[in-house]
C-alpha cells in the first residue's frame, strides 16, 4: 500500500484509492508521504500560500490540488502545483493522477513506504526517523521491492534483479535475505514486509 497525505477530509476518495493500493491518510499521520493533496480556492487565500502549507517544510514531495473551476486549475499549476484537478472530477480519474505521481517519486532521490524512508543518493534507510543498518544485498533487495510497493514481487524477479540470474538455482538465498531483512524492518515498526503465497514478497500495508 502507498500513502498519500491528504490535508482535508475526501471520504468520497477513499474506497477508489485504496483499490488501486493507495490509502488517503492525514498528513499528520504519514509526515513523509511523497505526494500531499489538498483542496483549494481562490477565495481562501492565494495559490502560493496554499502551496506552501502544503508542502511545510519538506519541499521535494509533490503536491496536487483539487480546485472548483478551469480558471483555478490554471493558477494552481502556474504557482507550482505538480498537478491538479478538478473536484467534480470522477474519483477515478482523481486517483489515476495520484498514481501518477506516486510513480514519478520513485525515481526522486528520497523514496517513502508510509513511516519507511529511503535515500538513493547516501544509500542510507530510515524508519520512523531510526536508521537502519543495512548489508549491501539487504538494501538492494529493498530498493526493489521499494520501487514496487504495494504489488507482490516473484522470486524469480528479485533472483534477476539482485543476484542477477536468469535461472532458479533452487536455493534459499531469497528467504534468507528476506528473513534478515525483516526482522531489522519490524524491529523498527508494525510489519512491512509481507509474503503473499503463490505470488512473491510486498512492502507495504498489510
Amino acid at each position: 500500500m502507498q500513502f498519500v497525505a491528504i490535508l482535508d477530509p475526501m471520504p468520497a476518495l477513499i474506497a477508489p484509492a485504496r483499490r488501486r493500493g493507495i490509502a488517503l491518510r492525514p498528513l499528520a499521520e504519514v509526515p513523509q508521504a511523497p505526494v500531499r493533496l489538498a483542496r483549494w480556492r481562490r477565495g481562501e487565500e492565494g495559490a502560493p500560500a496554499r502551496l506552501r502549507r502544503i508542502r511545510a517544510s519538506a519541499d521535494a514531495v509533490r503536491a496536487m490540488l483539487l480546485v472548483e473551476d478551469e480558471a483555478a486549475l490554471a493558477a494552481g499549476l502556474d504557482a507550482g502545483a505538480d498537478d491538479a484537478a478538478l473536484e467534480r472530477a470522477h474519483p477515478v480519474e482523481i486517483v489515476a493522477r495520484l498514481l501518477a505521481l506516486l510513480r514519478a517519486t520513485r525515481h526522486d532521490r528520497l523514496l517513502t513506504i508510509g513511516d519507511l524512508a529511503i535515500d538513493r543518493a547516501t544509500r542510507t534507510v530510515r524508519r520512523g526517523g531510526v536508521q537502519l543498518n543495512l548489508l549491501p544485498r539487504e538494501y538492494a533487495v529493498l530498493l526493489h521491492l521499494a520501487d514496487h510497493a504495494g504489488s507482490a514481487v516473484p522470486r524469480a524477479d528479485l533472483l534477476r534483479a539482485v543476484w542477477a540470474r536468469d535461472f532458479d538455482p533452487e536455493t534459499n538465498v531469497v528467504q534468507v535475505q528476506m528473513s534478515r531483512l525483516r526482522a531489522k524492518l519490524d524491529a523498527a515498526g508494525p510489519p512491512i514486509l509481507h509474503t503473499d503465497r503463490g505470488r512473491g514478497y510486498r512492502l507495504g500495508d498489510a
